[in-house]
C-alpha cells in the first residue's frame, strides 16, 4: 500500500551517478512519485526524489548534482529535513576495488563490497612536506548503530553470505530480464600491474601522459577513455579472467575508502589496502555517513588505477543496485510500516509484454483462485513449449496488482535442490531465522499451513513424476511438502496430465495452441520490425505450420530477427527436406522467461519427456516410437502390438495423451500424433540410432494388419495411407529392404477398387544405421 506522508519512508538510497540511479528504479517493485509531484519536500530543499517500493520497503530515491563527499553531504542534510522517518540510508552505485582484499582472498570485476566502516582517506592538512592524512578517522566517522552491525555480522557467515549471494543473482536475473543493457559486458576482466599507468601511449597525440609515468602525469582525457581505446599494453596484464568464465557475484564486507576525488593510483590503491584494509573506494559514503545510519554497497567496476572499461560500469551498477535490493529484504525497520500491509511478491521473471490470449484460461484460473470452497490446488497441464509458465506469470501479476496484500512465491520445480533453494529464500522472506537445508522445507509448509494471511504458491515445471510422488526417493517427495491452508492456493504447471491430476485432483486446466488470430498477433509482437505483418495470409500459414505453438512461434521470430529474413523466407525453410527442418528447430535462441537452464528449441524441448515416459512406461515409449514411422494422422489402433493385457495399452496410449503427444479421436479409435512431436521423436531416434529399426518394425507391423483376413477391411484400408507414407520414407531403404503394395482383386471387382496390402518382397538380414544420404530412393512398386 502507498504511503501516505513522506515521513512513512524508512529507506534513503543515495547514487552518485544517473547510471546508479538508473539501476535502482528499474529494481522498483513499485514506483510511486517523480520529481515531488506526489509526495513534495520541504522548502529549501533542492534535491529531487524518487519514491517507490522495493520488496517490503518503502524507499526514497535521490541522485547528487555532482561528485564528492561534500555534494554528497549536503544532498543527506537536505533529504533528512524532507524525510524525517528514515532509519537506514543505502549509498549505492560503482566503485573501484582493491583486486586482493584480504589474506587469500580476491576480487573481481562486478563483485559488490559492503562496509562495515568507512574512511575518509583526503582528510588530512597539506604541510609544506605534503598532504599528512589524519589517522583514527574511523571514529570520527562514528561506528554503524547496533542494528546495522548485527546485519552485517550475521551476512559474515557463510551460509547467510551464500543466501545474499543468491539473492543478488535473483535480483540481477530479473534486471536483465527486463533491460539487456545490464547483462554481462561479454568482455574479458584484466588487471593491470599497478606500476602501470593508464596514459597514452601515440607520441603524436603529443599531451602530458608522455612527459611522466606518474599519476600527476596523466591528462583528463586518459582518464576519461576506456582501455581498448587508448590501447593499454596487455602483456603489463597481471591477473585476468576470461568472459566465459564462472559469473556469479561474490560480496566482501569491509572498510571502504572514501574521498571527493575517484582513485585511479595501482601503488596508492595498494598502500591504502595494506595500511587500512581497504576493499573498495567511492566518492560519497563518508558525506552521508554522519547524517544517517548508513551502508556503503558498490558494484566493483574498475581496480581504482585508472583503467577504465564503460560496460563494466554498467554491470558494475547493475550489481550494486541488486545487492541493495537483497540486503533490504534481510532488514527489519523500527516501528510499523503502511507496506507492512503489502505481501511478498517473489517471481523470477519480469512480466511478458508479448503475452497474447488466454483470457478463458485465466479467467478460470481467477475463478477458481478466489473460490472459498475450492480444494486450494490446481494445475496448469499442456504440451511442452505451449505457455503454461507464460500463463501462470501473467496470473500472478494480475493477482499482485489487484490483491497486493496476498503472498506470491514462484518456485522451479526443475530439481530438488532448485526447491530447497526456494525453500531457504521463502523461509528467510518469512521470518525464519534458524532454517538449515534438512528442516526448512518443513518449517516452509508448517508456516503456511498455519498462517492467517493470503498466499499463493506458484510451482512451475513438476513434470518429475518420481521427484513429486515417490517416497523411496532420499529426499523428501514433493506432495509431502505441500502446504494445507484455506487462506492458500497451490498452483502447478506440468506437462504430465496424469501427474496433475494426481497433484490437483479435479482442477485441472488443460491449455491448448493458440488460434490463429493470437498466433498471428505473437509473431506480430515478438519481431522486432514495428510496421503490421504486410502479408498475414503469409503469416497465419506460417503460425500453421509451426502448429500454433508459442515456443515454436518465439523460435521462429528469434530466427527471423537475427538473421533479417522475411516471414515469407523462414516459411521456405520450413519446407525444405527433414534434416534441414530438425536442423532449423534446433537451433538455440533467447527467451525472456525461460529458465536459463531450460532447452529452448522446439526440436529438442521435449527430449526430456520422451526419457521420462521410457523411464516410466516402456510400451508408451514403444508406441510413440512406432508412431513416429507413420503419417501422424488417423492412425488406427489395431496397430498397435497387442500386449498381454488391454489394460497396459490403454495405461501406454493415456500416458501419451496425457504429456498432449498424441490425440485420440473421441468415439473412434485412430489416434493422430502431434505434428511437431512426430518430427522430434524422428530425431531423437535417429540421433540414438534407433530410427531405422522402428522403420522396419512400422512396416512389418503394417505387414502383418494387411494381410490379416480376420482384421474388417475398413481398418485395413485405413492403413494404406501409412504404408504409403512409410515407402516414400528415404529411412525404409537404409535397412535394404523392398516393400510393394499389393492390390488383390476378388471376383469382378475391378482392380482400382481392390484392397492393397503392403507386402514384403525382399528382405536383408542387415538394419543399416541412420544415413539416409548415403542410400537412394527407387520408387515403390505396384504389383
Amino acid at each position: 500500500m502507498r504511503p501516505k506522508r513522506r515521513e512513512d519512508f524508512t529507506i534513503a538510497i543515495i547514487c552518485t551517478l544517473p547510471l546508479e540511479g538508473e539501476a535502482v528504479e528499474a529494481l522498483f517493485d513499485e514506483t510511486y512519485d517523480r520529481s515531488c509531484k506526489l509526495y513534495g519536500k520541504q522548502q529549501g530543499d533542492t534535491n529531487s526524489y524518487i519514491n517507490g517500493r522495493l520488496g517490503r520497503h518503502n524507499v526514497v530515491l535521490c541522485c547528487l548534482p555532482k561528485m564528492g563527499n561534500g555534494s554528497a553531504a549536503s544532498v543527506a542534510s537536505s533529504l533528512q529535513t524532507s524525510y524525517t522517518g528514515i532509519q537506514l540510508a543505502l549509498v549505492v552505485g560503482i566503485c573501484g576495488g582493491a583486486p586482493r582484499p584480504g589474506k587469500d582472498q580476491e576480487l573481481f570485476l562486478g563483485d559488490v563490497v559492503i562496509s562495515d566502516s568507512a574512511i575518509e582517506y583526503d582528510f588530512g592538512r597539506q604541510y609544506p612536506s605534503g598532504f599528512q592524512r589524519k589517522t583514527g578517522v574511523k571514529d570520527t566517522l562514528g561506528r554503524p548503530n547496533r542494528e546495522i552491525r548485527t546485519l552485517l555480522n550475521a551476512m559474515t557467515a557463510r551460509r547467510s553470505r551464500g543466501e545474499l549471494e543468491f539473492e543478488i543473482m535473483h535480483h540481477l536475473g530479473a534486471l536483465q530480464q527486463v533491460d539487456y543493457r545490464w547483462r554481462h559486458p561479454g568482455i574479458d576482466d584484466s588487471l593491470f600491474d599497478s606500476h602501470y599507468s593508464h596514459i597514452h601511449h601515440d607520441p603524436s597525440v603529443g599531451c602530458l601522459c608522455l612527459d611522466s609515468d606518474s599519476v600527476d602525469g596523466i591528462c583528463d582525457e586518459a582518464l576519461e577513455e576506456d582501455c581498448s581505446d587508448i590501447e593499454c599494453d596487455k602483456s603489463r596484464i597481471i591477473r585476468g579472467r576470461k568472459s566465459t568464465e564462472m559469473r556469479q557475484v561474490s560480496i566482501h564486507i569491509g572498510t571502504v575508502g572514501s574521498a571527493d576525488t575517484t582513485m585511479k593510483s595501482g601503488q596508492y590503491r595498494d598502500r591504502l589496502n595494506m595500511e587500512e584494509g581497504f576493499i573498495g573506494f567511492e566518492t560519497a559514503g563518508a558525506g552521508v555517513w554522519d547524517t544517517f545510519p548508513c551502508i556503503i554497497i558498490k558494484g566493483v567496476s574498475d581496480y581504482a588505477d585508472g583503467h577504465r572499461s564503460k560496460p563494466w560500469e554498467v554491470y558494475a551498477a547493475a550489481t550494486g543496485a541488486s545487492a541493495a535490493k537483497a540486503l533490504l529484504d534481510y532488514w527489519r525497520p523500527r516501528g510499523p510500516e503502511d507496506i507492512s500491509v503489502t505481501g511478498h511478491f517473489v517471481v523470477p521473471f519480469a512480466r511478458n509484454q508479448h503475452f497474447v490470449g488466454r483470457q478463458d484460461e485465466l479467467d478460470r484460473l481467477e475463478e477458481l483462485t478466489s473460490t472459498p470452497e475450492n480444494s486450494g490446488r490446481l494445475a496448469i497441464t499442456g504440451l511442452g513449449g505451449v505457455g503454461k509458465t507464460q500463463i501462470a506469470l501473467e496470473l500472478a501479476y494480475r493477482m499482485h496488482a489487484n490483491d497486493p496484500e496476498c503472498s506470491i512465491f514462484w518456485i522451479s520445480c526443475t530439481s530438488h535442490e532448485a526447491i530447497q533453494k526456494a525453500c531457504m529464500t521463502i523461509a528467510r522472506l518469512i521470518g525464519i531465522q534458524d532454517a538449515n537445508p534438512t528442516s526448512e522445507e518443513q518449517q516452509v509448509k508448517h508456516y503456511f499451513s498455519q498462517t492467517n494471511d493470503k498466499w499463493l504458491l506458484i510451482l512451475d515445471g513438476t513434470d518429475d513424476m518420481e521427484m513429486c510422488l515417490d517416497d523411496s526417493s532420499t529426499a523428501s517427495p514433493l506432495r509431502n511438502l505441500l502446504p494445507s491452508n484455506p487462506h492458500g492456493r497451490i498452483i502447478f504447471t506440468n506437462r504430465n496430465r496424469k501427474l496433475a491430476v494426481k497433484l490437483a485432483s479435479h482442477d485441472v486446466i488443460h491449455v491448448r495452441e493458440l488460434d490463429e488470430m493470437a498466433g498471428v498477433e505473437l509473431l506480430q509482437k515478438s519481431l522486432i520490425q514495428q510496421n503490421p505483418i504486410q502479408d498475414r495470409a503469409v503469416a497465419a500459414y506460417l503460425v500453421n505450420q509451426l502448429a500454433f505453438l508459442p515456443l515454436a512461434i518465439t523460435q521462429a521470430a528469434a530466427y527471423i530477427n537475427e538473421n533479417g529474413i522475411e516471414v515469407y523466407d523462414y516459411l521456405l525453410l520450413l519446407g525444405e527436406p527433414e534434416e534441414d527442418v530438425v536442423e532449423l528447430l534446433s537451433e538455440d535462441f533467447q527467451a525472456d522467461g525461460r529458465y536459463e537452464d531450460s532447452v529452448n528449441p522446439i526440436a529438442l524441448t521435449w527430449l526430456g519427456s520422451f526419457r521420462q515416459i521410457e523411464k516410466v512406461d516402456p510400451l508408451a515409449a514403444e508406441y510413440l516410437s512406432l508412431l513416429a514411422c507413420l503419417d501422424q494422422r488417423s492412425i488406427p489402433e489395431l496397430f498397435f502390438p497387442r500386449p498381454a493385457s488391454r489394460k497396459k495399452m490403454v495405461d501406454a496410449l493415456g500416458l501419451l495423451s496425457a504429456y498432449s503427444f498424441v490425440a485420440i479421436r473421441p468415439g473412434t479409435r485412430f489416434i493422430t500424433l502431434h505434428r511437431l512431436v512426430h518430427l522430434a521423436v524422428r530425431h531423437w531416434l535417429k540421433s540414438e540410432g534407433r530410427l531405422s529399426l522402428y522403420i522396419h518394425k512400422a512396416a512389418e507391423r503394417l505387414n502383418e494388419v494387411l494381410s490379416n483376413d480376420r482384421v474388417n477391411e475398413r481398418y485395413r484400408k485405413q492403413c494404406v495411407p501409412h504404408a504409403e507414407s512409410l515407402l516414400r520414407d528415404i529411412y525404409l531403404t537404409a535397412v535394404q529392404t523392398q516393400w510393394t503394395i499389393q492390390i488383390r482383386s476378388d471376383g469382378d471387382e475391378s482392380v482400382a477398387e481392390g484392397e492393397r496390402l503392403l507386402v514384403q518382397a525382399k528382405t536383408s538380414s542387415q538394419i543399416c544405421p541412420d544415413e539416409p544420404e548415403a542410400v537412394t530412393y527407387d520408387g515403390t512398386a505396384l504389383a
